[in-house]
């Protein structure tokens, strides 16, 4: 019971932070010129569906991670993460 309730004051505080740091990221990004966001925008969604692609054609994780690590950070950080969120049934992944 002592470790649910540290747990979800743990997870309420990530929650925070990253609600206030999203916050202030949001505020920056608007700063910036629009073309600039435009720009920021398009290459953010061509990553996000880069590493949808690799979930959708890679058939095992073993696959999938193989292929993560030969990506840049970024790719690579982004495909496993769609990989845990949307395609943990196809790699037997645990969700979070």
């Amino acid at each position: 019971m002592i470790k649910e309730n540290q747990d979800e004051l743990i997870s309420n505080a990530i929650n925070d932070v990253t609600e206030k740091l999203s916050k202030v990221l949001l505020k920056e990004f608007l700063k910036l010129p629009d073309n600039l966001q435009v720009s920021i925008v398009l290459i953010k969604s061509a990553q996000l569906l880069l590493a949808n692609i690799l979930c959708q054609v890679t058939t095992s994780k073993e696959e999938l991670e193989k292929i993560a690590e030969i990506q840049g950070k970024e790719i690579q950080e982004l495909t496993l993460d769609c990989a845990y969120s949307g395609f943990s049934d196809k790699f037997t992944l645990d969700k979070h």
